[in-house]
């Protein structure tokens, strides 16, 4: 792919992405049933053919934001960033306290996080699952390690002092950035009904913020063109020293993600069935 990126201009290797993406829609069965299950989930009056067209849609900009990765990783090729809510990003930066952000698995991830800890000029602890091969994960881990202010830390559904590491450096003061969307491998889940679906959240984050009473801010990244995003933060659906139950803290968190992914199923890049029509 690398050679093709150095041999080809950016509109032919965004063109191959169309193709590349729709081959792998059609051979990664488990994948897009998952994605055509949760969209007729979040849309019950779709058809088949429009829920096939959305998932290839999905399977698309995941392409695309893929190969932004690699331009931005290998060929040092700059992000561009819309940031509409500066008031509320200084906001965030001045917080005295420690922080958990909520992020979705939509757009660029990795790239986003980078951004966070350069931007608030301060460490950004953030929160993933392994990579499911060791030379993909070595692979990740070099490239993540490349940001100074970047803190991996890597949850293996096992290992019970990670909750316990990250309720430390929030009491801390630190920040620390967590996907709350998705259950993947042996992450614990969290059934939580909204209206007329049901979502299975992680438990992990939820738990954080009912130990810790910290300030929850919701953030999401977009990709709005070639190495372009837009992160939009809202004000913390969970207060400092707000005391609720992780169950409670789900409702709130839900009435934030559900219309995001609802009107930007193509960039929510989860390929496993999290919703279910109740």
């Amino acid at each position: 792919m690398l050679w093709i990126m150095r041999t080809f201009p950016v509109w032919f290797c965004e063109f191959l992405c169309l193709p590349g993406s729709l081959l792998f829609y059609l051979v990664a069965k488990d994948q897009r049933r998952a994605i055509q299950h949760n969209l007729m989930a979040l849309s019950p009056d779709l058809d088949s053919w429009t829920a096939q067209w959305r998932g290839s849609q999905v399977f698309y900009q995941f392409a695309l934001v893929y190969l932004d990765r690699l331009y931005h990783m290998h060929f040092s090729r700059e992000v561009t960033w819309d940031l509409p809510e500066m008031e509320l990003l200084e906001k965030l930066r001045n917080e005295q306290c420690g922080v958990l952000i909520f992020t979705a698995h939509s757009g660029n991830y990795d790239i986003g996080a980078s951004l966070f800890a350069s931007k608030l000029k301060r460490p950004v602890h953030i929160v993933r699952v392994p990579e499911r091969s060791a030379e993909l994960q070595n692979i990740r881990e070099a490239e993540l390690c490349q940001d100074g202010n970047l803190r991996v830390h890597y949850n293996t559904g096992s290992d019970a002092h990670l909750g316990l590491e990250l309720c430390k450096l929030i009491k801390s003061g630190e920040f620390v950035a967590v996907q709350g969307d998705r259950v993947v491998m042996e992450v614990s889940p969290l059934p939580k009904q909204h209206g007329s679906v049901r979502f299975r959240l992680p438990k992990g984050p939820l738990v954080l913020a009912e130990v810790t009473r910290c300030p929850c801010y919701p953030i999401f990244l977009t990709r709005s063109g070639f190495l372009r995003y837009r992160i939009d933060v809202s004000p913390p659906f969970l207060g400092q020293g707000e005391a609720l139950k992780a169950d409670q803290i789900a409702k709130r968190w839900l009435d934030i993600l559900m219309p995001f992914v609802a009107n930007h199923f193509e960039q929510w890049f989860v390929f496993e069935p999290l919703i279910d029509l109740v």
